[in-house]
């Protein structure tokens, strides 16, 4: 039996560093990237702390990308929560 790919329908900043997302199996999460960017010392990941940068993100092919694919998380995580 083939199993469903799970992609991202919905997503919407609520503030902080949080994204609601709503997935293609109508399961809803959300997920804080802060710890994730406050740990990474990748300058090209800390520059979403800046929010007007983090805020930018768009929904491609069913996941959350941000400028181009700088910034791209796996859907198993996203759709846990976990990151």
């Amino acid at each position: 039996m083939e199993q469903d790919v799970i992609s991202i329908i919905e997503a919407k900043y609520i503030g902080g560093y949080s994204i609601d997302m709503k997935f293609s199996d109508n399961t809803t999460t959300t997920v804080n990237f802060e710890p994730f960017l406050m740990r990474s010392k990748d300058p090209q990941i800390n520059k979403y702390l800046d929010k007007g940068k983090f805020k930018k993100f768009l929904i491609v092919d069913g996941n959350l990308n941000w400028n181009h694919n700088n910034l791209t998380f796996p859907i198993e995580q996203l759709h846990e929560g976990k990151i």
